[in-house]
């Protein structure tokens, strides 16, 4: 069965931000190697179901998510949809997270964008009930975060606190979405980092959850050199 948490993210950052103005304007962001994409289920209709539809649907996510440069992301939207069945859901979402966890769209990474209305919500109880299915997870954001996500992605050293609520659809033991919470509120962390906030007694079991959120594309991993040789894995949040 799927499981849904709600979390908020709070991270340091320094510097200044660009302007509502600026971010909301439908362009893409582009923050170095990293950019930022928004795109709407809306654009095919109000009505989406049937697999055909979810096939089509999910080539274009497909060309959208290649289309990023590495570390990019792809927000995902819901706006002027009325009804998603089961079918649509699996094959135009389902399968794109699937896709994801089976190492395709190399560091590329996805979110669902939902407003705060009946509709919404009850358009994702089919995306979570496919995505619970595959044993993949996706991350939800409110649309009225989608400024300070924006904003995050900029200028991720700014100043001031970035508070963006958050929530996982999907299938996510309990254990895995505590360590994603432990992530992204630090913001940058290793391995050591979250055995340490968590209070946990196996760095190998810590090693094994941090995998897994890797490989479910809910965090990204960076590998720096250390100076007495050896890698050493730096973890944070998609945004």
């Amino acid at each position: 069965m799927a499981r849904i948490q709600t979390k908020t993210s709070t991270k340091p950052r320094r510097g200044s931000a660009p302007t509502d103005e600026e971010l909301l304007d439908g362009e893409p962001l582009h923050v170095g190697a990293v950019a930022m994409q928004q795109k709407s289920l809306g654009e095919f209709g109000p009505y989406l179901a049937m697999r055909p539809l979810g096939r089509q649907v999910q080539e274009s996510i497909d060309e959208a998510l290649r289309e990023l440069s590495p570390g990019g992301v792809l927000a995902l939207d819901f706006d002027g949809v009325e009804m998603m069945d089961y079918s649509f859901a699996d094959e135009a979402i389902g399968t794109i997270f699937s896709r994801m966890s089976g190492k395709e769209y190399p560091d590329r990474y996805m979110v669902l964008l939902v407003k705060d209305d009946p509709t919404s919500q009850a358009l994702l109880e089919n995306v979570e009930v496919a995505l619970a299915q595959r044993e993949a997870a996706a991350i939800v954001v409110p649309v009225d975060d989608l400024g300070e996500l924006r904003r995050t992605l900029a200028n991720p050293d700014a100043e001031g606190e970035a508070e963006i609520d958050w929530r996982v659809i999907g299938k996510l033991p309990e254990h895995l979405i505590e360590t994603l919470d432990a992530v992204m509120k630090r913001g940058t962390a290793t391995v050591r980092d979250v055995v340490e906030a968590l209070s946990l007694e196996s760095v190998t079991a810590c090693n094994n959850r941090i995998a897994r959120l890797h490989q479910l594309r809910l965090v990204r991993r960076k590998a720096a050199i250390v100076p007495e040789g050896g890698r050493l894995y730096c973890y944070s949040g998609v945004f």
